[in-house]
């Protein structure tokens, strides 16, 4: 029998709930616990399949993990130098064990990483900055060998600032000798929190949330803890699905500041928003009941430009709105696979390249089926925005980085479950 979320969709959303952790900061910093010794704590870390994976290759490495609630402790030094593959095929945070078990074992082997089904996510620019910091690296089908007797800083110019890659040379470089310059860097959120539980720990890193990031490395990491940065997309979710459904919900723990781009796609006469510093408020009315246009010319980019991740449910929005929305792609050649599914059930959509147009159709119910993560949440969106029953497969992909959506939603006043059929 298979999964699916049944979605009875057109309820108003009304409440509050809470903010965990970043799934994209909670996995790096998982990682970065292997550099030291001694405990790391890295707290308010949410129960999702990749959190899972992702300590289940800590202790494959040879880390102590010890869970209560929310928070996850972390003891002792990596040991090994490989994975199993078939969790690295499983998750691309994989990735994030070259920089480590470099830093610590010297060397590692590795599989190309997996995860969803998105467009080609290469590691030549995780690969080219490795050996940049003294590493030599071999690519033989879909084995990655790297060696390194020692680390040495160096400045490196990375030629897209790719998020993977500058944690992973973050990870690698906090403990090699000498300064390393990273020029051209992701400056997203989640970086900002792996440098600060970084720095926490005794590395001496500078400029995050900058474009070039320090680091001085140090001979030694020791003990620490941290809190990550709120999830924004999970954020961005909830927001998303208040614009289909109308209502009024209160998301605490969100700063208006870490979904900017996201509230720039939603904002309208009849979507608000109001920040406390503590919480983030929004009220709306449903897109469709809307008279004005609420088309969007977005495209995806660096932070803090759009996010990649946020176009799949936005994309949902937009499908329901007055107008035609136009939405450019430019960070993954193949993530418009939700497009198709909104389709079936009467979404104006045309894809032309790495451009969508959307606009709204003749809406109906039905059964879709999600291919990666951020695309089932779209979909789990634009299910919520119609009248009627739907069914949404594939909940294993929304799983990896949602907890508990179905219970969030319904503590909201959303019809949704999840089902067996």
């Amino acid at each position: 029998m298979e999964e699916a979320f049944f979605v009875n969709g057109g309820k108003e959303l009304f409440g509050k709930v809470e903010l965990h952790g970043a799934k994209n900061a909670v996995l790096p910093m998982l990682a970065a616990s292997l550099l030291t010794d001694e405990e790391v704590e890295i707290k308010d870390c949410p129960s999702i399949s990749d959190v899972d994976n992702m300590l289940e290759l800590v202790r494959e490495v040879g880390g102590e993990v010890f869970r209560f609630g929310r928070n996850i402790r972390v003891r002792g030094q990596a040991v090994k130098n490989s994975v199993s593959t078939s969790l690295q095929k499983v998750m691309r945070s994989s990735m994030f064990m070259l920089g480590t078990l470099l830093a610590t074992v010297g060397e590692v082997k590795t599989s190309l990483p997996g995860g969803c089904a998105i467009g080609g996510r290469p590691l030549d620019i995780h690969l080219d900055g490795l050996k940049m910091l003294g590493a030599t690296c071999q690519e033989i089908g879909d084995e990655i060998f790297c060696r390194a007797k020692e680390l040495k800083g160096a400045k490196i110019v990375m030629r897209y600032p790719s998020v993977g890659a500058t944690e992973n040379l973050l990870l690698a470089s906090c403990k090699a000798k000498g300064k390393t310059t990273l020029i051209n860097c992701a400056r997203e959120p989640e970086i900002v929190s792996l440098v600060g539980l970084l720095n926490n720990m005794g590395a001496k890193i500078r400029g995050e949330g900058t474009s070039v990031l320090e680091i001085d490395g140090v001979e030694s990491l020791h003990g620490a803890s941290f809190t990550p940065v709120a999830d924004r997309i999970v954020g961005g979710t909830l927001l998303s699905a208040l614009s289909v459904c109308g209502g009024e919900i209160e998301i605490c723990g969100l700063d208006e500041r870490l979904v900017g781009s996201t509230l720039c796609a939603l904002r309208s006469k009849n979507f608000e928003t109001f920040d406390d510093g503590l919480c983030l408020r929004a009220r709306a009315k449903k897109v469709t009941d809307c008279s004005e246009e609420v088309a969007c010319d977005l495209t995806t980019g660096p932070y803090p430009l759009f996010a990649t991740d946020m176009q799949p449910i936005v994309s949902a929005v937009k499908c329901f709105g007055k107008g035609v929305s136009r939405i450019r792609e430019t960070v993954f050649e193949s993530r418009f696979s939700h497009l198709s599914e909104m389709k079936k059930l009467g979404a104006n959509v045309k894809i032309d390249g790495d451009v969508a147009l959307l606009s709204r159709g003749d809406l109906r119910a039905g059964d879709m089926r999600a291919r990666d993560l951020r695309g089932g949440a779209g979909l789990l969106v634009f299910a919520l925005g119609l009248a009627g029953e739907s069914r949404i497969f594939g909940t294993s992909f929304v799983k990896r980085g949602y907890e508990n959506i179905d219970e969030t939603m319904r503590k909201l006043g959303a019809d949704m479950r999840i089902i067996k059929n």
